[in-house]
C-alpha cells in the first residue's frame, strides 16, 4: 500500500486540486460558545477544561451529551430536538487543504471497494462529505456532521471504556494512527508518559505491546532490554504474555485511561468527559483532575467535563490549568447555568481557608447552609432526618452544611459561594446582630443591602442592648461564678466547664449574654417588634439567626452545655427533633427555596 498522504493525493488531486497542500499545525477547532434553550451563553476554556457542577438532575450531563449532538448535525440530517442546548459557536482555523492534512495526521486513509475512505475510532466518512461539512460550518448550519467523529471524543459511560486498551495492528507502516494505542506505538516518549502517569496513579506501569495482530496495552513490564523486532526470543514473548491486559482490569483503571489516552496522545481537540470520576476513589480521581489539566495545557485541547466528585475538581485547580466552572441548576423545564470564569476560581482557590474547608463541596449542591461551627452542622444535617419531617421539599441529601469557624469568617465563604452563584443562608446565633460592621458585611456577602430601612430597625431594635452599661465590679464577677459554680463542687473541671466560667465572669460586661440565653425573649416592648421586621428582612437575604439565642438553646434539656459533650447527648437524647429545632431548620429551608427560586428567574441570562 503506497504512503497515506500519496494515496490521499492520487485519489483526489486530480479533481480537488484544492484539498491538497495543507498544513496540519493550521488547522484548529474549539467551541467558543454554548447558546442554552433558557438564553444562557456558556463560554468554554480554549485551550483549559470547563468544569460542569451541580446538583442531581440539574442538566449537566445533559448538556454535555447534547453539545455532542448538536455538533454532529448538518443542514440534511433531521435530527431529535435538544432539551437544554440550542446552538454552538464553532471556530476553526485553517483551509479545507488544512483540515485534510489534519486528518490525513490523525485518521487512517484507505480505499473499500474503491470508494476513498477516512477511519477514525467508531466513525468513517468520505473526503467528498468531509469537505462539505467543512464548507458549511458557519451560524447557519448547526454542527459539522460526520467531522464531529474525527474532531470531538465523547467520554460518557459508554465512551469512557469505548477506547480501550488495545487496537488491531495498521495494514502498513505508512498507515496514520487511527487509535490512541498506535500513538503510544509511534512515540516511545508518549508511552513513557502513559507508563509514568499509571506508575503515579495506580503503582503499576504499563508496557506497549506489539509482538501480535492486536497492538495491546499491558500491566507490568518486561525486564531487561527491548530486542529487535526481526530477533525477539521465545523468553521475552512469554514474558509479555504473562502481564495482564489492560481490557481485562478493573472498571476504575480501564475507565480512566479511557479519559486519559485521547488526551496525552492530543489526537481530538475537542474532548467531552462525562463524570470520568466514576469507579475512583478519590485519590485516584484527584490525580486524574491534575493529569487532565497537565494534558489541555501542554496539548492545547479544549476539555469539557461534567463531575460530582470535589476530588476532580481539585485535581484540576492543583494542575495550574485554566479552569472554569460552569454551574447547573433547572428552572421548571429549562436549564439555567451560572458561570465561574478561571480568574474567579484561582483568587478562591488561593485562599487557604477555602482552599482546605468543604467549601467547594458546595458547587454540587442545591443548598449550602452556613453554620459557626462544626457540632452546629452536625446537629441541623441530624434534624433534616428526623422520622416525623415532611418528604416534600428540597431533598436533605442536596442540601450542605458549611462550618465557617466562627462569625467572622461567614462573610467570606458566603461571598465565595455566592460567587459561583450557589444558593446561601447563614444560620447563626442571634447574637451576629450584636456589632453593625458585622451583620452589614454578612447581608452584603449575600448579595443584599444593608440599606436606609434595615440599618434604622436595627438601631431601633437593638438600642437597649448597646446602650452604655455600669463598670464591672469584682463582686459582680463573684457573684457571677459563685452563680455558675454554687452545687458543683464534685464535678471535673474540665474544658467545658472552664468555658463556661469565663462566660459567666463575662457576663455582666455584656449585655448580649441575654441575648444568647434568652434570645427573642431578651427583647421588649418596640424593640420586640423591631426586632421580629429585622429578622424578617434578614431571612429575605438568607441570614437566619436562631431565634433562641445560641445554637445549643434549641437543645435546652441537655446539660452539658458546650463541646462535643453537648452534642453527643443532644443527639443522644434526639433533641434535633424537637419542636424549637424544627421550627430553626423550616426557617432556613424556606429561606433557601426561596433564594433559590429568586435565583433561577432573576439573574439575567448569559448572552454574548
Amino acid at each position: 500500500m503506497a504512503h497515506v498522504t500519496d494515496s490521499f493525493d492520487d485519489a483526489v488531486a486530480s479533481a480537488h486540486h484544492e484539498w491538497t497542500g495543507g498544513s496540519a499545525d493550521r488547522f484548529s477547532c474549539s467551541i467558543d460558545g454554548i447558546v442554552l434553550k433558557s438564553g444562557d451563553v456558556i463560554y468554554p476554556q480554549r485551550a483549559g477544561v470547563t468544569v460542569f457542577v451541580g446538583a442531581n438532575n440539574s442538566g449537566k450531563s445533559t448538556i454535555l451529551r447534547e453539545v455532542v449532538e448538536t455538533l454532529k448535525k448538518h443542514r440534511n440530517r433531521i435530527t431529535t430536538p435538544t432539551l437544554s442546548v440550542d446552538r454552538l459557536a464553532l471556530s476553526t482555523t485553517g483551509t479545507i487543504a488544512d483540515q485534510f492534512a489534519w486528518l490525513r495526521d490523525n485518521a487512517s486513509f484507505s480505499f473499500v471497494n474503491g470508494r476513498p475512505i477516512f477511519r477514525r475510532h467508531g466513525v468513517e466518512a468520505t473526503p467528498g462529505v468531509l469537505a462539505q461539512q467543512f464548507a458549511l460550518r458557519n451560524e447557519a448550519s448547526p454542527g459539522v456532521g460526520e467531522l464531529a467523529g474525527f474532531i470531538c471524543f465523547y467520554g460518557n459511560a459508554e465512551g469512557r471504556f469505548s477506547i480501550g486498551g488495545s487496537a488491531e495492528m495498521r495494514e502498513s507502516v505508512d498507515d496514520a494512527p487511527s487509535h490512541p494505542v498506535h500513538h503510544l506505538q509511534d512515540s516511545a516518549e508518549v508511552a513513557s508518559t502513559v507508563s509514568h502517569i499509571s506508575e503515579q496513579v495506580f503503582r503499576k506501569p504499563l508496557t506497549v505491546d506489539a509482538l501480535a495482530r492486536t497492538v495491546r496495552l499491558r500491566v507490568g513490564k518486561v525486564e531487561g532490554e527491548v530486542p529487535r523486532v526481526n530477533d525477539v526470543p521465545r523468553s521475552y514473548r512469554d514474558e509479555m504474555a504473562a502481564l495482564p491486559p489492560l481490557d481485562r482490569q478493573g472498571d476504575g483503571m480501564r475507565g480512566f485511561f479511557g479519559q486519559v489516552l485521547p488526551v496525552v496522545t492530543a489526537t481530538y481537540p475537542i474532548i467531552v468527559l462525562d463524570e470520568p470520576e466514576a469507579f475512583l476513589h478519590p485519590p485516584q480521581a484527584h490525580a486524574l483532575g491534575q493529569e487532565l489539566g497537565r494534558l489541555a495545557v501542554s496539548r492545547g485541547i479544549q476539555i469539557l467535563v461534567a463531575t460530582h466528585d470535589r476530588s476532580l475538581l481539585t485535581g484540576l485547580l492543583d494542575s495550574g490549568v485554566d479552569v472554569s466552572v460552569v454551574r447547573t441548576s433547572r428552572d421548571s423545564d429549562d436549564a439555567r447555568v451560572f458561570q465561574l470564569d478561571s480568574s474567579e476560581l484561582r483568587e478562591l482557590w488561593n485562599d487557604p481557608v477555602l482552599k482546605y474547608s468543604n467549601v467547594l463541596d458546595g458547587l454540587f449542591h442545591r443548598l449550602v447552609v452556613i453554620t459557626e461551627a462544626e457540632n452546629d452542622c452536625a446537629f441541623l444535617a441530624a434534624a433534616l432526618d428526623c422520622p416525623d419531617r415532611s418528604a416534600s421539599g428540597m431533598p436533605a441529601n442536596e442540601i450542605l452544611f458549611v462550618p465557617s469557624g466562627g462569625k467572622a469568617g461567614m462573610w467570606k465563604i458566603a461571598s465565595a459561594l455566592k460567587g459561583a452563584k450557589v444558593p446561601v443562608v447563614a444560620a447563626p446565633d442571634l447574637d451576629i446582630i450584636a456589632e453593625e460592621a458585622d451583620i452589614a458585611r454578612l447581608v452584603q456577602s449575600l448579595h443584599g443591602e444593608w440599606g436606609t430601612d434595615m440599618r434604622r430597625t436595627w438601631l431601633s431594635a437593638t438600642s437597649a442592648q448597646r446602650a452604655p452599661r455600669d463598670p464591672v465590679r469584682i463582686g459582680d464577677v463573684l457573684s457571677a461564678i459563685n452563680a455558675a459554680l454554687s452545687g458543683r463542687s464534685d464535678e471535673v473541671y474540665d474544658a467545658d466547664v472552664r468555658r463556661e466560667l469565663m462566660a459567666q465572669a463575662r457576663s455582666r460586661e455584656s449585655p448580649w449574654t441575654e441575648v444568647k440565653m434568652h434570645g427573642v425573649d431578651a427583647f421588649t416592648g418596640q424593640a420586640r417588634v423591631d426586632l421580629g421586621e429585622l429578622l424578617g428582612m434578614l431571612e429575605d437575604v438568607g441570614v437566619v439567626p436562631v431565634h433562641h439565642g445560641e445554637l445549643e438553646r434549641l437543645a435546652p434539656a441537655v446539660v452539658s452545655r458546650k463541646g462535643p459533650g453537648w452534642l453527643q447527648e443532644a443527639l443522644g437524647t434526639s433533641q434535633q427533633c424537637n419542636e424549637r429545632t424544627q421550627s430553626h431548620v423550616e426557617r432556613i429551608l424556606v429561606a433557601g427555596e426561596r433564594i433559590t427560586s429568586l435565583q433561577n428567574t432573576r439573574e439575567a441570562p448569559l448572552v454574548p
